[in-house]
């Protein structure tokens, strides 16, 4: 044990050198010896010793009390007066330094070592629990905790400043009680918290609870309040602390999470029920392409056509529904954007009300841009719905469609390559967007909205699909005029497809064998049908374990196999394709579904080079389909 540091302060050299020795002899060690107040602060704050035993009579203008009570301030190093002064005045005034023991020359060296001993230990206990109470602090001001005392008598409050703080209070008021912490409780709140008050005070128990309060800045918080009981000498409750933390950012957070655990049921329920209506749809539309084939007359063949119509216009709204629940597969073909957003206005003009003009307008020629329908769609409806929300008295609306030469600085501030490029831009004149929410427009669950008024996810939404596409998102807007959005996306390199076959009596006639695997029946059969009445031979199963049966023995004359993504059984559309492509490399394959919910499968697909057809499709898509894949050579692997 190192022995301790005694800094000796003493106008008599002789009484200080017998100080000397008598600490060594009692096992401490003096590090040094001053005859001045000033000469004693600065050895105590190059030596730093343990403990000061100190003369109040000093040479120089500073006596003892003075330098003892500058060496605490500066140093926290505890001083022991030796004084042969005992006056009332002297030890009142020794006080002031509190000083760690006071023993009168000339003195017995049994009572010197035990002060010491005294002043050591306390010393250690107060810094001890100085540290304590430091790391206390610091914790609660990190985690922004503010601490209080209540009085259960005259109910007045001591608190921290952090507590202050929390209340909106930059610094603190003269006094606070319990009845001003009621005032800054929302009204609504107001009850439960005075219930949980006096339930505690009756129990004499430990409390906490959660409530709204606001501000003195008028702003609202969500608060956390615990507290406990002091109790006298007696048992009797008479003082209660605790602690409150502004707890707004966990509520919003937990707010997110219950957000966005609704959000997933929802998707999981409209991907499922998207699912079976796929099915439904399905066998529905190759039920009426079939009956077109019967050549029926004119008005029944328009009767039909309309049906059709209606038909694809609902798997329009199933693939949206798809693309909301992230069940879909992301298709990018050459469009016709201009084409797409003429017809969106139409719908959008009465979905944005009356109070709001919608214009749209299209520079010429423009060119076609390589992107996913339904996202596209669900890009400008998300844009245009944000627009609406800005202009809450109504406005104009502006859509427009140019195309942009974007340059290399243009596109390097968006680590995209420059070129040709369409812009999409949708303009309001509602009330703008200031810089701070400017900083986290795109940030998921942001929202400015009133709460149940919106989930923060259009906008983030629109900027993962844009750059999903190899696009961006530009905003400029002005507090009180208005706001505008403006989407990049790259002009298509190649030319548009052409238009799909609308009917089954054009596509000719077909050759080969193909195995149906589909556990819809109705589906199933007009699939068989439908491919029959083409000219192929149909092999039919209901799941993957049947289709292997039937694989095993034809396997020799199948050429194609056409099977749903997820049926039962046990075995996947993706897992029944590996066998067959590894039992006969050269067998085309074609998987359908009405949704995806295991996105590794997909990506299998594309690593085996099978072919994607959503459900629904026209029969005359799936027909065209198959003449394709049938008249492709086998690739090199196979």
């Amino acid at each position: 044990m190192n022995e301790p540091r005694i800094l000796i302060v003493e106008d008599e050299r002789i009484v200080a050198a017998d100080i000397s020795a008598r600490l060594k002899q009692m096992g401490y060690q003096p590090v040094g010896q001053a005859a001045s107040g000033e000469k004693a602060i600065a050895l105590a704050g190059e030596l730093r010793p343990d403990l000061v035993l100190m003369d109040i009579r000093l040479e120089g203008e500073m006596d003892g009390v003075a330098a003892a009570n500058e060496i605490r301030r500066r140093f926290h190093i505890p001083s022991v007066f030796l004084s042969a002064y005992s006056e009332e005045a002297t030890i009142q005034r020794a006080k002031l330094a509190e000083p760690f023991g006071y023993i009168l020359k000339p003195f017995e060296g049994r009572d010197l070592r035990a002060t010491i001993e005294m002043a050591l230990y306390k010393h250690q206990s107060e810094e001890a629990l100085r540290k304590s109470e430091a790391r206390l602090k610091f914790a609660l001001e990190t985690t922004q905790t503010g601490a209080w005392e209540l009085d259960l008598l005259d109910h007045q409050m001591q608190r921290t400043q952090t507590h202050g703080r929390i209340f909106g209070y930059e610094t603190l008021l003269p006094s606070w009680s319990y009845e001003r912490f009621l005032e800054h409780v929302l009204p609504e709140d107001r009850p439960e918290v005075q219930r949980k008050f006096r339930q505690a005070v009756t129990d004499q128990s430990d409390w906490s609870f959660e409530c709204r309060i606001q501000r003195a800045d008028g702003k609202v918080r969500w608060i956390w309040v615990r507290g406990g009981h002091e109790r006298d000498s007696e048992g009797k409750a008479n003082r209660m602390s605790g602690l409150v933390q502004d707890i707004t950012e966990r509520k919003r957070l937990e707010d997110r999470a219950q957000q966005f655990q609704k959000m997933e049921t929802i998707s999981y329920l409209t991907g499922g029920m998207a699912h079976q209506f796929n099915n439904i749809l399905a066998a529905v539309m190759m039920n009426l392409e079939l009956v077109q084939t019967l050549s029926p007359g004119a008005e029944a063949r328009e009767l039909l056509g309309g049906m059709l119509g209606s038909c694809q216009r609902a798997a329009e709204l199933i693939k949206q529904l798809l693309a909301f629940s992230r069940q879909s597969v992301m298709r990018r073909q050459p469009m016709d954007l201009a084409a797409m957003v003429s017809k969106q206005c139409r719908e959008l003009d009465r979905l944005v009300g009356e109070r709001i003009t919608l214009e749209f307008s299209s520079a010429d020629k423009l060119p076609w841009v390589n992107a996913d329908m339904g996202m596209m769609e669900q890009v400008l409806v998300n844009l245009c719905l944000n627009a609406r929300d800005a202009m809450k008295e109504g406005g104009l609306l502006q859509v427009r469609l140019t195309e942009a030469e974007v340059g290399a600085e243009q596109a390097k501030a968006h680590d995209k390559q420059p070129g040709r490029h369409v812009c999409l831009s949708v303009t309001d004149n509602g009330c703008g967007i200031d810089d701070q929410t400017m900083q986290r427009l795109f940030e998921p669950f942001f929202t400015t909205k009133d709460i149940g008024q919106g989930t923060g996810m259009g906008l983030a939404t629109v900027r993962g699909m844009v750059q999903q596409h190899g696009g961006w998102v530009e905003v400029k807007s002005c507090v009180g005029k208005g706001s505008t959005f403006q989407v990049y996306l790259p002009a298509a390199a190649q030319p548009p497809a052409a238009p799909a076959v609308s009917q089954v009596e054009k596509v000719a006639r077909g050759q080969g064998t193909i195995l149906v695997v589909e556990d819809e029946p109705e589906l199933r059969r007009l699939t068989g049908m439908i491919l029959v009445k083409t000219g192929y031979k149909v092999f039919e199963a209901a799941d993957g374990p049947e289709a292997l049966e039937l694989w095993r023995k034809h396997r020799a004359e199948i050429d194609l196999l056409y099977t749903d993504m997820v049926m039962p059984g046990g075995l996947s559309g993706i897992d029944l394709a590996q066998r067959v492509l590894g039992d006969k490399p050269g067998v085309k394959v074609i998987i359908t579904s009405g949704y995806n919910t295991e996105m590794p499968d997909l990506s299998k697909a594309t690593e085996f080079s099978l072919v994607y057809l959503p459900k629904p499709s026209p029969a005359a898509t799936l027909l065209s389909l198959i003449q394709r894949c049938l008249q492709r050579k086998p690739a090199g692997r196979e």
